[in-house]
């Protein structure tokens, strides 16, 4: 059975922290703490809901650090551990990282990629209220408040195929639907109703393995026109145009964020019934706009 019941959490590495800091507050909307962590890292603590935080920008390298994956609780953390040494993973119990990341337990392993990701359940929840800079509601929860993590992630390496196979046998992972850019085939997957916390886009041999990009999802397309009027004020480096998308039906733009990162921000993404879900195969990403080519 599958156990990953969320995209719970992301570390990104970044060089300039205060740029960081003014993206996070005053385009995203994020609400921001910072703080040296449990391992003395400068370290932005990013807010979106009622957990403690569900992005940390850590001192260091523009790179994706690590992905948090949650799980129920111990026992299907228990359960998901034995799936994943059948499968001949390397999964290292680390209280002390359980610790810094602020969570009941924790397991490391690694992708096919060589991505690092953390299992783990029990996540810090705040009583203090989520406040927004920007006044937005972030989308985390259905409308029956089953948890939908934090966003979306697409991932890039050479062997899209193994990394496929990892996510779908080894983890439990369930195919949403695919677009096909001949001889391009993207790969989106999902762990609850969102329509996918996962996609795998391929990259060309020799290409070190990336994170494309992270979508936040917004309430309203008022609160996305806002952070849009922002990005373009300040310059900020736009990837896509505000476009509606094909599978997911999200409403949204992309731009670039102090690391490099892509992060795509939108609103009225789709949610899957499972018992009532059909996969397809989408010829083009977009029903319009998401235009790549007169961007900055």
């Amino acid at each position: 059975m599958p156990y990953v019941n969320a995209l719970g959490y992301i570390g990104i590495g970044a060089k300039d922290l205060d740029a960081w800091q003014t993206f996070a507050t005053e385009i995203l909307g994020l609400q921001v703490t910072r703080a040296a962590d449990a391992e003395n890292v400068d370290t932005l603590f990013l807010r979106m809901d009622a957990r403690h935080h569900r992005i940390a920008v850590r001192a260091g390298e523009d790179e994706l650090s690590y992905v948090g994956w949650e799980v129920a609780d111990e026992a299907h953390l228990d359960a998901q551990v034995r799936e994943l040494v059948s499968a001949g993973a390397t999964v290292k119990e680390n209280p002390q990282l359980a610790d810094v990341r602020g969570v009941r337990r924790l397991v490391q392993f690694e992708d096919p990629a060589g991505f690092r990701l953390e299992l783990f359940y029990g996540a810090a929840t705040v009583s203090d209220p989520f406040v927004s800079p920007t006044g937005v509601r972030f989308i985390t929860e259905d409308p029956e408040g089953r948890d939908l993590g934090l966003g979306h992630i697409v991932l890039v390496a050479p062997d899209t195929e193994k990394m496929v196979d990892f996510y779908l046998h080894t983890l439990g992972f369930k195919v949403s639907d695919y677009i096909t850019f001949n001889p391009v085939v993207l790969t989106f997957t999902h762990v609850n109703p969102r329509h996918h916390s996962l996609a795998f886009g391929p990259a060309s041999e020799g290409t070190k393995p990336f994170m494309d990009h992270l979508m936040l999802e917004v309430e309203g397309i008022d609160a996305v026109g806002r952070a849009l009027d922002q990005v373009r004020a300040r310059e900020i480096s736009l990837t896509a145009t505000l476009g509606r998308h094909t599978n997911d039906g999200m409403l949204s733009f992309y731009m670039k964020s102090p690391s490099g990162i892509g992060v795509e921000y939108g609103t009225e993404g789709k949610l899957i019934d499972d018992d009532a879900w059909t996969v397809t195969n989408w010829n083009t990403a977009a029903f319009w706009g998401h235009d790549r080519s007169h961007t900055h």
